[in-house]
């Protein structure tokens, strides 16, 4: 969206009803959000982009699938995209008459995805008209010489489970098989990435030619753990806090600070960065030169969706190991529970 004019006209639109207040916590808020860590999912990740890289730059025509698996709020989309922008080989390219070609192109797989439901929205990613075609084949031509034209090597498909939900008729299995020809167009050989939960390895176990499933590189993405990145969350907490946002951390912190993150986010990052967005935010919001112990309360609460019933705040409660809160797979948090003592 960064890019469309539409909504850069309503972001500007929004920006002058903006209170000088409002506006600066804008200001600060975009500028913690842009910062990004590398993690060692990050080094992961450097062997099937340095593979694709190879590849394309010796004109290999023999392509691969790379899946890339974690659970909701591991950060998968963010740690993806961010390598594809900083990665120079991928970065728009001038064909010499005025235009640029775009080695990457990304998506998200629609609910229930069928073939067709991904074809027509790579169309629409591209800016083709999705209009109804007779036949899927026609369909899947035309989204081959779009990416051709578009200069297309590499394409991103996130929440690629949906397709574990698409109707058996035309489901996983043809899906796999669809995409395994994809990768073996002879005229423009791609390079696909699918991203999503652990789930989406089925989707290569059921081609029944089984030709997909040695053509797809898995990856699975780390969780977080207390002994391997405890003092790694501690300099991000620093950094955001203190060196972007300007505010400093509370003069009394309770025990086990790190450790309370991390349970209460699930030991995900994407999960962990959540709560200190909201914390940050809320010590902003009430004009506060620290973020306070009550502030990381809210940015867990946010998180979850929760009341501010302190028993059940891991920031707040004396027994927060205790406290119990499930998640499923779409990132939703569900009602908390206290297990006994």
């Amino acid at each position: 969206m960064v890019n469309d004019e539409i909504a850069k006209l309503i972001a500007a639109s929004a920006d002058l009803a903006l209170d000088e207040t409002d506006r600066r916590i804008k200001t600060i808020m975009k500028n913690v959000k842009l910062a990004y860590f590398s993690t060692p999912n990050d080094k992961l990740i450097d062997i099937p982009i340095k593979r694709m890289k190879r590849a394309i730059a010796a004109h290999d025509p023999d392509t691969f699938a790379v899946s890339i698996h974690g659970e909701t709020g591991a950060g998968k989309s963010t740690l993806f995209e961010q390598r594809l922008k900083d990665e120079p080989s991928f970065r728009p390219v001038p064909d010499g008459y005025g235009n640029d070609l775009y080695p990457v192109l990304y998506i998200k797989a629609p609910s229930k995805a069928t073939m067709v439901d991904l074809g027509e929205e790579l169309l629409d990613a591209m800016g083709y008209p999705t209009k109804k075609r007779k036949h899927e084949s026609d369909l899947i031509r035309d989204v081959r010489n779009a990416l051709r034209r578009r200069g297309t090597r590499v394409v991103l498909i996130d929440e690629f489970q949906h397709v574990l939900d698409a109707p058996k008729v035309k489901g996983p299995s043809h899906v796999a098989d669809s995409i395994k020809n994809l990768l073996q167009n002879p005229k423009w050989p791609i390079f696909i990435v699918l991203m999503g939960l652990p789930e989406i390895k089925e989707v290569a176990l059921r081609d029944p030619k089984d030709q997909f499933l040695r053509r797809v590189d898995d990856f699975a993405l780390q969780t977080l753990s207390l002994k391997a990145d405890a003092k790694f969350i501690a300099n991000v907490i620093k950094e955001l806090v203190v060196n972007r946002a300007g505010l400093r951390m509370p003069s009394a912190v309770v025990p086990d600070f790190i450790e309370r993150l991390m349970y209460g986010a699930h030991f995900r990052y994407g999960m962990v960065m959540k709560i200190i967005y909201h914390a940050i935010e809320d010590a902003l919001e009430n004009d506060l030169g620290e973020v306070t112990m009550l502030c990381w309360e809210e940015g867990y609460r946010r998180l979850v969706n929760g009341d501010a019933v302190p028993e059940t705040n891991v920031f707040a409660a004396d027994n927060w190991r205790s406290i119990l809160r499930p998640v499923n797979r779409r990132g939703e948090f569900g009602p908390p529970s206290v297990r006994a003592a």
